[in-house]
């Protein structure tokens, strides 16, 4: 029973707010603490956004604050809803408020790149955090993807060891347990400091839920009188501004340099991605308001929609393409095989529906890129094979409570059925322990 909740700090993450009701609250274990949070054991806590919440935190929240601010001010939807259509926008708000359902669903959410990969931090925020509130919290602006300096305080952001993504673990890790203390490294470089403002003023900015503006247009237009833009505007040269892009943000020791594939589809309409707008519009010297607060006509707007007769006659260059594009595929591949791209931690297996589907990629688009379909067959399984990774995952999953459970609960957790089990068992010796597979082999028959 929730009856008591702490008061929510500026800018803190909604994962940050319930890691220390976990600690104020007196609850003694982790499992207490999201059974009281969470709809039922097999949810995890999400870092990003809410997780499912079950009716009583539900109704305990709406006491204290609306749940569609705790969205838009105390979660990442920002940064993954910012740049959407208006539609999508709107839907994934409802989801998220109502359904509290998995934002994979709602929107792309690609694997993290290694300097993403843990929840980070300001020395400085953190003193000053102690000083006003007797703790620190994860703040949010700190974990936008790219993000290396605390702009409040120009100091470089230091990497906790808490995993960024949902963990396949059931933990709660308040900040005040987990930062270490460093000493603050002051950023001088005035570009470095330029940028994580301007992604920091964009993330911040007050989301428009009334126009639904492309950010393909607002680009398009943000190009025009460049070098990257005939003065008809029916030509854009998109390799050029791509190479100019990555010469210009090497030298920003960016984590993830926005590709030319990425920045076509961000120009096309067909991608949203938070960081590579914010290159794409930083180096054009898009003012922050024209990109949050776009105030275009409609006829400006199909003026840039007319142009997308380019997507069609421009001439693809498929090696490079290809090329751009497997690393990023083995990302998606390797999360949505090993269940890190789920926040139940299930692994899934990765068909080429998923993949168009994540990568958002034109169908049969894989069949003329041999490094990506290189990567494909590595990752491709028979469902048998998949079936016995999910019954291996749920079992050593339960195991690790130290409860007792039944077939019925990896059923439950697996959506695998009995009468397949047959087919299975060559599977679940191929990945899991002798002894592992036995015990489960017992446990299904």
């Amino acid at each position: 029973m929730i009856v008591y909740l702490p008061e929510i700090y500026p800018d803190e993450l909604v994962y940050s707010w319930f890691c220390r009701y976990y600690v104020h609250s007196g609850c003694l274990t982790h499992k207490t603490a999201l059974q009281e949070i969470l709809y039922n054991r097999c949810n995890n806590p999400s870092k990003e956004f809410l997780g499912h919440l079950n009716p009583q935190m539900s109704a305990a929240l709406q006491q204290y604050y609306p749940i569609e601010n705790l969205v838009l001010y105390n979660t990442m939807f920002p940064q993954y809803a910012r740049f959407i259509s208006l539609d999508q926008k709107k839907e994934a708000l409802y989801h998220i408020e109502h359904d509290f359902c998995d934002a994979h669903h709602l929107f792309s959410i690609l694997p993290r790149d290694d300097e993403d990969k843990f929840m980070k931090y300001c020395p400085i925020c953190v003193n000053e955090d102690r000083q006003q509130y007797g703790e620190t919290y994860w703040h949010r602006i700190h974990q936008i993807r790219n993000m290396q300096i605390c702009t409040k305080h120009n100091c470089r952001l230091v990497n906790s060891a808490v995993i960024a993504k949902n963990e396949q673990t059931f933990t709660l890790c308040p900040a005040e347990s987990f930062v270490i203390k460093q000493k603050p490294t002051i950023e001088t470089d005035p570009l470095k400091i330029a940028f994580a403002k301007y992604m920091t003023d964009v993330f911040n900015a007050p989301m428009d839920l009334e126009r639904d503006i492309p950010i393909s247009a607002v680009l398009y237009h943000g190009m025009r009188n460049t070098k990257y833009m005939k003065s008809t505007g029916k030509t854009r040269y998109t390799k050029q501004l791509a190479e100019d892009m990555k010469a210009y943000y090497t030298r920003l020791n960016l984590s993830s340099i926005a590709s030319m594939y990425q920045i076509q589809r961000v120009l096309l309409g067909d991608r949203f991605d938070f960081s590579v707008v914010c290159q794409i519009a930083f180096y054009l010297t898009v003012n922050i308001n024209d990109l949050t607060n776009p105030t275009l006509t409609a006829v400006q707007i199909e003026q840039e929609q007319n142009t997308h007769y380019m997507k069609d006659r421009t001439p693809i260059d498929w090696a490079v393409y290809d090329a751009e594009t497997a690393p990023i595929l083995e990302q998606v591949a390797k999360s949505i095989y090993d269940g890190s791209a789920s926040e139940t931690g299930r692994p899934e297996r990765v068909s080429e529906k998923m993949i168009y589907r994540e990568l958002e990629l034109p169908k049969h688009r894989l069949e003329v890129m041999p490094k990506c379909r290189a990567i494909m067959e590595r990752y491709n399984e028979t469902y048998e094979e998949n079936w016995a990774r999910r019954i291996v995952w749920a079992y050593n999953k339960l195991k690790s409570k130290n409860e007792p459970f039944y077939w019925s609960d990896i059923r439950r957790l697996t959506g695998v059925k009995k009468k397949n089990i047959e087919a299975i068992i060559p599977y679940i010796r191929k990945h899991a322990k002798e002894e592992t597979a036995d015990a489960i082999i017992v446990l299904v028959k």
